[in-house]
Protein backbone atom coordinates (compact mmCIF):
# COMPACT_ATOMS: atom_id res chain seq x y z
CA UNK A 1 0.00 0.00 0.00
CA UNK A 2 1.24 3.16 -0.88
CA UNK A 3 2.56 5.88 1.94
CA UNK A 4 -0.49 8.40 1.75
CA UNK A 5 0.67 12.27 0.64
CA UNK A 6 1.81 14.95 2.58
CA UNK A 7 -0.91 17.65 2.82
CA UNK A 8 1.37 20.85 3.08
CA UNK A 9 0.51 23.03 6.11
CA UNK A 10 -1.76 25.77 5.62
CA UNK A 11 -0.58 29.19 4.57
CA UNK A 12 0.17 31.42 7.77
CA UNK A 13 -2.78 34.30 7.97
CA UNK A 14 -0.54 37.12 8.95
CA UNK A 15 -2.77 40.39 10.51
CA UNK A 16 -2.04 43.66 11.15
CA UNK A 17 -2.06 44.11 14.77
CA UNK A 18 -2.78 47.27 14.78
CA UNK A 19 -6.26 49.17 15.62
CA UNK A 20 -8.00 50.67 12.82
CA UNK A 21 -7.50 54.65 13.27
CA UNK A 22 -10.47 57.16 14.12
CA UNK A 23 -10.55 60.25 12.29
CA UNK A 24 -8.57 63.06 14.20
CA UNK A 25 -11.37 65.73 14.72
CA UNK A 26 -9.43 68.73 14.47
CA UNK A 27 -10.37 71.21 11.53
CA UNK A 28 -12.62 73.42 10.08
CA UNK A 29 -15.65 70.93 11.47
CA UNK A 30 -14.55 70.71 14.84
CA UNK A 31 -17.56 71.69 17.27
CA UNK A 32 -15.13 72.42 20.80
CA UNK A 33 -17.26 72.59 24.19
CA UNK A 34 -16.00 72.87 27.85
CA UNK A 35 -15.77 69.93 30.19
CA UNK A 36 -14.26 72.29 32.73
CA UNK A 37 -14.56 75.70 32.78
CA UNK A 38 -11.68 78.04 32.78
CA UNK A 39 -12.18 79.39 36.17
CA UNK A 40 -12.59 76.08 37.43
CA UNK A 41 -10.93 74.68 41.04
CA UNK A 42 -10.92 70.88 40.41
CA UNK A 43 -7.54 71.25 38.74
CA UNK A 44 -5.48 74.39 38.09
CA UNK A 45 -3.26 74.99 35.27
CA UNK A 46 -4.59 71.68 33.47
CA UNK A 47 -1.21 70.57 32.06
CA UNK A 48 -1.90 67.14 31.21
CA UNK A 49 -4.82 64.72 30.21
CA UNK A 50 -5.01 60.88 29.27
CA UNK A 51 -8.44 58.78 28.89
CA UNK A 52 -8.39 55.26 30.58
CA UNK A 53 -10.14 52.58 28.30
CA UNK A 54 -10.45 50.33 31.21
CA UNK A 55 -12.33 53.05 32.97
CA UNK A 56 -13.79 54.95 30.28
CA UNK A 57 -12.66 58.14 32.54
CA UNK A 58 -10.29 60.56 32.04
CA UNK A 59 -7.46 61.81 34.31
CA UNK A 60 -6.02 65.52 34.44
CA UNK A 61 -3.55 66.85 36.02
CA UNK A 62 -1.86 70.13 37.00
CA UNK A 63 0.80 72.45 37.94
CA UNK A 64 -0.14 72.42 41.10
CA UNK A 65 -0.42 69.02 42.41
CA UNK A 66 -3.91 68.39 41.46
CA UNK A 67 -5.36 65.29 39.95
CA UNK A 68 -8.84 64.81 38.93
CA UNK A 69 -11.03 61.91 37.12
CA UNK A 70 -13.74 63.11 34.74
CA UNK A 71 -16.33 61.21 32.77
CA UNK A 72 -16.07 62.07 29.08
CA UNK A 73 -19.27 64.33 29.89
CA UNK A 74 -17.34 66.64 32.90
CA UNK A 75 -18.47 64.91 35.80
CA UNK A 76 -16.10 64.93 38.82
CA UNK A 77 -15.76 61.37 39.55
CA UNK A 78 -12.36 62.09 42.41
CA UNK A 79 -10.25 64.84 42.71
CA UNK A 80 -7.16 65.38 45.30
CA UNK A 81 -3.80 66.85 45.53
CA UNK A 82 -0.65 66.38 45.79
CA UNK A 83 1.25 69.36 47.69
CA UNK A 84 4.73 70.55 46.30
CA UNK A 85 4.44 68.39 43.16
CA UNK A 86 3.93 70.04 39.82
CA UNK A 87 2.51 67.27 37.39
CA UNK A 88 2.98 68.16 33.57
CA UNK A 89 1.89 64.76 31.81
CA UNK A 90 -0.01 61.42 32.37
CA UNK A 91 -0.56 58.33 30.76
CA UNK A 92 -2.05 54.44 31.36
CA UNK A 93 0.96 52.41 31.35
CA UNK A 94 0.23 48.21 31.59
CA UNK A 95 -2.48 47.03 33.40
CA UNK A 96 -4.22 49.78 33.46
CA UNK A 97 -1.51 51.80 35.71
CA UNK A 98 -1.68 55.34 35.97
CA UNK A 99 1.95 57.35 35.73
CA UNK A 100 2.39 61.17 36.06
CA UNK A 101 5.35 63.01 35.38
CA UNK A 102 7.06 66.04 37.56
CA UNK A 103 8.77 68.85 35.91
CA UNK A 104 11.71 69.70 38.00
CA UNK A 105 16.05 70.01 37.85
CA UNK A 106 15.54 65.76 37.95
CA UNK A 107 12.45 65.12 36.51
CA UNK A 108 10.32 62.18 38.15
CA UNK A 109 7.50 59.74 37.03
CA UNK A 110 4.90 59.29 39.98
CA UNK A 111 2.78 56.14 39.82
CA UNK A 112 -0.71 56.85 41.11
CA UNK A 113 -3.85 54.79 42.03
CA UNK A 114 -6.55 55.23 39.50
CA UNK A 115 -8.96 53.77 42.22
CA UNK A 116 -7.86 56.55 44.93
CA UNK A 117 -4.96 58.80 43.21
CA UNK A 118 -2.49 58.18 46.19
CA UNK A 119 0.89 57.88 45.62
CA UNK A 120 2.16 54.25 44.35
CA UNK A 121 5.56 54.78 43.28
CA UNK A 122 8.56 57.03 41.82
CA UNK A 123 11.00 56.93 39.48
CA UNK A 124 13.88 59.42 38.54
CA UNK A 125 14.38 59.87 35.23
CA UNK A 126 17.41 60.45 33.21
CA UNK A 127 18.64 64.01 31.79
CA UNK A 128 21.52 62.78 29.95
CA UNK A 129 22.07 60.03 26.97
CA UNK A 130 25.54 59.29 26.01
CA UNK A 131 26.47 62.57 28.12
CA UNK A 132 24.42 64.88 26.50
CA UNK A 133 21.42 66.40 28.18
CA UNK A 134 17.99 65.54 26.69
CA UNK A 135 15.49 66.51 29.51
CA UNK A 136 16.37 69.92 30.57
CA UNK A 137 17.48 71.63 34.08
CA UNK A 138 15.24 74.83 34.11
CA UNK A 139 11.58 75.71 34.50
CA UNK A 140 9.88 75.90 31.21
CA UNK A 141 12.22 73.55 29.53
CA UNK A 142 11.96 70.03 30.94
CA UNK A 143 9.90 67.06 30.57
CA UNK A 144 6.42 68.24 29.37
CA UNK A 145 4.85 65.05 28.52
CA UNK A 146 4.33 61.65 29.05
CA UNK A 147 2.94 58.41 26.93
CA UNK A 148 3.36 54.32 27.28
CA UNK A 149 4.09 52.85 23.80
CA UNK A 150 2.75 49.03 24.52
CA UNK A 151 5.02 47.27 21.65
CA UNK A 152 8.11 48.27 23.08
CA UNK A 153 7.08 48.03 26.78
CA UNK A 154 8.70 51.60 27.18
CA UNK A 155 7.61 55.15 28.69
CA UNK A 156 8.76 57.84 26.25
CA UNK A 157 8.94 61.59 27.53
CA UNK A 158 8.71 64.48 25.74
CA UNK A 159 11.41 67.99 26.57
CA UNK A 160 9.94 71.23 26.16
CA UNK A 161 12.94 73.23 25.16
CA UNK A 162 14.76 72.47 23.12
CA UNK A 163 11.81 69.43 21.55
CA UNK A 164 13.36 66.06 22.00
CA UNK A 165 11.52 62.98 22.32
CA UNK A 166 13.30 60.41 25.01
CA UNK A 167 12.46 56.88 25.29
CA UNK A 168 12.41 55.54 28.42
CA UNK A 169 12.72 51.91 30.38
CA UNK A 170 11.17 52.21 33.93
CA UNK A 171 11.38 49.12 36.59
CA UNK A 172 7.68 48.84 36.91
CA UNK A 173 8.34 46.05 39.11
CA UNK A 174 10.03 48.13 42.13
CA UNK A 175 8.32 50.98 43.56
CA UNK A 176 11.16 52.95 42.91
CA UNK A 177 14.06 53.43 41.05
CA UNK A 178 15.53 55.32 37.63
CA UNK A 179 14.14 55.81 34.47
CA UNK A 180 16.88 54.74 32.21
CA UNK A 181 17.31 57.18 29.14
CA UNK A 182 17.68 54.92 25.88
CA UNK A 183 17.19 56.67 22.82
CA UNK A 184 16.33 60.73 22.37
CA UNK A 185 14.91 61.69 19.01
CA UNK A 186 14.91 65.80 17.92
CA UNK A 187 11.74 67.29 16.93
CA UNK A 188 13.59 70.60 15.81
CA UNK A 189 12.09 69.78 12.66
CA UNK A 190 9.08 69.05 13.53
CA UNK A 191 8.05 71.62 16.31
CA UNK A 192 8.88 75.20 15.43
CA UNK A 193 8.87 76.78 19.62
CA UNK A 194 8.59 74.29 22.38
CA UNK A 195 6.84 70.73 22.85
CA UNK A 196 4.19 70.17 25.53
CA UNK A 197 2.77 66.62 25.41
CA UNK A 198 3.23 63.52 23.50
CA UNK A 199 0.00 60.96 22.62
CA UNK A 200 1.05 57.68 21.04
CA UNK A 201 -1.43 56.32 18.25
CA UNK A 202 -1.45 52.71 18.12
CA UNK A 203 -3.24 52.85 15.05
CA UNK A 204 0.08 54.35 12.95
CA UNK A 205 2.75 53.80 15.66
CA UNK A 206 2.88 57.75 15.00
CA UNK A 207 3.56 60.30 18.28
CA UNK A 208 0.86 63.17 18.46
CA UNK A 209 3.36 66.31 19.64
CA UNK A 210 0.98 69.38 21.37
CA UNK A 211 2.35 72.61 20.82
CA UNK A 212 1.33 75.09 23.37
CA UNK A 213 0.25 78.58 21.70
CA UNK A 214 1.37 80.32 25.12
CA UNK A 215 -1.12 82.73 24.67
CA UNK A 216 0.15 84.05 21.21
CA UNK A 217 -1.10 82.02 18.62
CA UNK A 218 -3.23 79.07 18.11
CA UNK A 219 -1.21 75.88 19.28
CA UNK A 220 -0.77 73.52 16.97
CA UNK A 221 -0.22 69.56 17.51
CA UNK A 222 2.46 67.76 15.09
CA UNK A 223 2.00 63.76 13.66
CA UNK A 224 5.64 62.52 13.71
CA UNK A 225 7.32 59.32 13.28
CA UNK A 226 9.46 57.66 15.32
CA UNK A 227 12.30 58.84 13.98
CA UNK A 228 10.82 62.74 14.14
CA UNK A 229 9.56 63.49 11.22
CA UNK A 230 6.53 65.17 10.54
CA UNK A 231 3.51 63.89 8.45
CA UNK A 232 0.72 66.13 9.50
CA UNK A 233 -0.90 68.45 11.74
CA UNK A 234 -3.26 70.98 12.91
CA UNK A 235 -4.04 73.94 14.75
CA UNK A 236 -5.56 73.71 18.54
CA UNK A 237 -8.21 75.36 20.08
CA UNK A 238 -7.66 77.32 23.54
CA UNK A 239 -5.33 80.01 24.58
CA UNK A 240 -2.57 77.56 26.00
CA UNK A 241 -2.95 73.71 24.82
CA UNK A 242 -0.74 72.08 27.06
CA UNK A 243 -2.31 68.19 27.43
CA UNK A 244 -4.04 65.95 24.19
CA UNK A 245 -5.98 62.59 24.89
CA UNK A 246 -7.88 60.88 22.62
CA UNK A 247 -10.68 58.64 23.69
CA UNK A 248 -10.83 56.16 20.98
CA UNK A 249 -14.19 56.98 19.30
CA UNK A 250 -13.51 60.05 17.63
CA UNK A 251 -12.70 62.94 20.44
CA UNK A 252 -10.03 64.41 21.79
CA UNK A 253 -9.49 66.42 25.13
CA UNK A 254 -7.09 69.85 25.53
CA UNK A 255 -5.92 70.65 29.20
CA UNK A 256 -5.60 74.12 28.62
CA UNK A 257 -2.75 75.82 31.10
CA UNK A 258 -4.69 78.86 31.06
CA UNK A 259 -7.71 77.10 33.01
CA UNK A 260 -10.36 74.36 31.92
CA UNK A 261 -10.42 71.32 30.03
CA UNK A 262 -11.81 71.20 26.13
CA UNK A 263 -13.41 68.36 24.19
CA UNK A 264 -13.35 68.52 20.67
CA UNK A 265 -15.19 66.26 18.09
CA UNK A 266 -17.29 66.29 14.74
Amino acid sequence: MSAPSAVPPAPLEVRDARPERVDLPFGPEQRVSQLLPALSKVVKEPSGIVFHPGRGTLFVVGDKGDVAELTREGEVRQRTRHDNLGFEGITVGPDGRLFAIEERKKPRIHELDPETLKLKGEYEVDTKLKGERVVGKTGNKSAEGLCYVPEQDAFYVVNQSPAWLVKLRVPLDKKEGKAKALEAVDLSSAVRQQASDVHYDAATGHFLITESGAGLEKGAVHEVTREGQRVGGFSLPGVRAEGLALDGAGRAYIADDAGGVLRIER
